[in-house]
């Protein structure tokens, strides 16, 4: 009987020990990856309603299915990308024809609504509206 459970012992510790080796040695997904062309709801005309003046540092934002155009002052990006990076939260990556590169954009755009966008960008935080 003693023989009998140690076996059973041993084999029920042998099946944890490879088990656990195995769980540990599996490959882990990464957690996001840039997606091409822009997400549904970051597409159309965005604006700041000039509660600011017009004008202002940030005026306008047009993003369409490959495209990423914000200010005259800042760089167009094409061949859009997109990463999620929270809860509707994202950022962007494209050509920049200028610097003939692909750039990261440096803000986070956090999309509250289908009509509204809060932006983190630069050290700046601003609403923008469809």
């Amino acid at each position: 009987m003693k023989i009998k459970s140690a076996l059973s012992m041993g084999l029920v510790l042998t099946g944890l020990i490879v088990g656990g080796f195995t769980y540990t040695n599996t490959l882990k997904a990464e957690a996001s990856s840039w997606h091409k062309e822009s997400p549904k709801i970051a597409r159309g005309t965005w604006t700041d309603k000039y509660k600011y003046p017009k004008g202002a540092m940030y005026d306008v934002l047009y993003i369409s299915k490959n495209l990423f155009v914000f200010d005259d002052n800042d760089p167009h990006l094409s061949n859009l990308k997109y990463k999620k990076v929270g809860l509707n939260a994202y950022k962007f990556k494209g050509y920049e024809f200028e610097l003939g590169k692909t750039v990261t954009d440096s803000g986070k755009w956090y999309f509250i609504s289908k009509h509204h966008v809060r932006v983190s960008r630069l050290g700046y935080k601003f609403n923008l509206y469809k």
